[in-house]
């Protein structure tokens, strides 16, 4: 049984906020849900759904991709769960993520700076094209190589990446580098553009593009980057997909308010 605006109310605006809170809890798997689906999870017609969702949109609680029409969770809540200390950019990222790798056929990752480390909080892939398994879940890599790590590092305190580049940068291939003065020339290079499309550094015949996730405040929140074969990566040296990776990127930043 649905609800519609010519019941009865039970307790005047108390319904709306009952209703609204009905809405909420339909992302409880932080999913993006087509109109259909939210009304089902909370029991209401489309209708209504639809004019309760224009609000919690008009508020930032909710928001709609333009191009998919799928509905997700807001900034205003974001903040929310960041004031409770349980802020969890893969959540965040995840429903973008997800479709960037089905609609590549890439591998793409979600990371972040930890520990004078960058760190794989995620990976994505959709099985119709070449998996990349060199970064596990919960590992890390080595800041010289891979496009995240660098793109990492490049947004650190200068004392931070002195720090890193006073142990030992050691080579995977013969593309790493390992010089720290022209390693952190390249570090001033990849800030100034805004990504990093590593190529032959972790493995030969591989390539990772990657662009850093930054917060209304400028502050660095983690990176985004996808990896495949040289061929699909890049054509002449120049990256294939920055185009799509910044319009992710941009998408992915209100979320980070």
């Amino acid at each position: 049984m649905t609800l519609d605006d010519s019941e009865t109310p039970a307790g005047g605006t108390v319904r709306a906020v009952r209703r609204a809170l009905a809405i909420l809890k339909a992302f409880d798997d932080n999913r993006e849900l087509p109109l259909r689906e939210i009304a089902e999870r909370a029991s209401l017609d489309r209708g209504t759904t639809r004019r309760l969702l224009l609000t919690l949109m008009a508020e930032g609680v909710i928001l709609q991709d333009a191009d998919s029409g799928l509905y997700s969770l807001g900034p205003v809540i974001r903040r929310l769960a960041r004031s409770l200390g349980d802020f969890d950019l893969r959540q965040v990222a995840a429903p973008l993520l997800r479709n960037l790798a089905a609609e590549l056929g890439l591998t793409v990752f979600l990371s972040e700076y930890r520990d004078h480390t960058a760190i794989c909080l995620e990976r994505y892939h959709d099985h119709k094209g070449m998996e990349v398994h060199l970064w596990a879940i919960g590992g890390s890599l080595q800041l010289n190589c891979g496009g995240a790590p660098k793109v990492l590092l490049a947004w650190q305190p200068d004392e931070e990446i002195e720090l890193a580049l006073a142990r030992p940068l050691t080579a995977l291939t013969v593309r790493t580098c390992v010089d720290r003065r022209r390693f952190k020339a390249h570090l001033r290079l990849i800030r100034k553009r805004g990504w990093e499309l590593a190529i032959d550094d972790v493995v030969i015949g591989l390539s990772a593009l990657a662009v850093p996730l930054l917060d209304a405040h400028e502050q660095l929140r983690g990176c985004i980057s996808i990896a495949g074969l040289n061929d699909q990566m890049a054509r002449r040296g120049e990256p294939v997909y920055l185009r799509r990776l910044i319009e992710l990127r941009d998408k992915i930043r209100p979320l980070l308010a």
